[in-house]
């Protein structure tokens, strides 16, 4: 199938070609009666003006690439969300891709991204070396969300960890509880532990009800933790939260509709900032100095604390 060109348009509107460049562009110097010949012209020939092509010659194409490491994972999503939201009301499009999880396919998609040559990236929750982020970065504007990256020439947008341990700890003694146990169930040790009181972290949820003093309540550090967490105390017989409470860091799927108190940055507002930072910069049109955005925690209360 072929598609219409600027020729066409011009010979269908009796016009010049130049003069349909000049409509496209939306120049005033068009007079009202031969702009709605060319108007009419490419609505009935179904013409679609090529904007990659037009912003390559102008130098920039209006769109920023996203390549989100993980589609399954809810967290990506709505930073996706935050990334659009702000993409859309500054009149940018998005190049979206996914690197499914892995280095090697997260390298094959960005080099996908930058073939494309969009004026910028963001990396959502990347798991590239430093090394592949900072050769991207030598070609467009790159900005990090989730993830902080030593790099002068690179903007991150992170969450604030050790403030959500501080608060959802203070929100829990609050309530009264002094004994709480920071879980912790991932393949690799959370980085939210460092934040945790000393010998409060637990790496199994039998751990929680060990004599003679058990917790009161549990911080799960992590999505997946939680949802472990959440499980492993209702099959133990304790009750959520009459016997014990549950906060989780992060924001699992249903953990809404199931209650769950949470503390967590709002992932779409860290994709907002991204996309801020990332459009700012390209903007400027100068390197400048780097940026590192953190997004401060939101507690969600809800039914598991009390």
């Amino acid at each position: 199938m072929t598609h219409p060109t600027l020729e066409d348009v011009a010979a269908r509107a009796g016009v010049s070609r130049a003069l349909v460049s000049l409509v496209m562009r939306g120049s005033p110097k068009v007079g009202k009666e031969r702009r709605e010949a060319v108007l009419r012209a490419a609505r009935e020939l179904g013409y679609r003006p090529n904007m990659m092509a037009r912003g390559l010659a102008a130098g920039r194409t209006g769109m920023i690439g996203v390549l989100l490491s993980d589609l399954h994972d809810p967290w990506y999503s709505a930073v996706y969300d935050g990334l659009a939201d702000e993409a859309a009301r500054r009149g940018v499009r998005l190049l979206l891709a996914t690197g499914r999880g892995g280095p090697a396919r997260e390298r094959a998609a960005l080099d996908d991204l930058l073939d494309l040559r969009p004026d910028g990236v963001v990396l959502a929750g990347p798991k590239l070396p430093a090394a592949d982020i900072e050769h991207a970065a030598a070609g467009c504007a790159v900005t990090v969300v989730g993830r902080s990256v030593r790099s002068d020439r690179v903007d991150c947008v992170t969450g604030d960890g050790a403030a959500a341990v501080e608060r959802a700890l203070g929100h829990l003694a609050d309530l009264g509880h002094h004994r709480v146990a920071c879980l912790d169930l991932g393949p690799r040790p959370s980085p939210l532990r460092r934040a945790c009181p000393a010998g409060a972290v637990v790496a199994h949820p039998d751990e929680l009800w060990r004599p003679p003093e058990p917790p009161t309540a549990v911080l799960a550090l992590g999505d997946t933790t939680g949802t472990a967490a959440f499980t492993a105390l209702l099959r133990a017989g304790r009750r959520v939260p009459d016997d014990i409470s549950l906060i989780v860091h992060g924001d699992p799927p249903g953990a809404r509709a199931a209650g769950v108190t949470t503390i967590a940055s709002p992932p779409a507002e860290l994709g907002r900032e991204a996309a801020a930072l990332l459009l700012d910069r390209i903007g400027d049109g100068a390197p400048g100095t780097t940026r590192r955005v953190t997004v401060p925690p939101l507690l969600n209360e809800r039914d598991t604390t009390r």
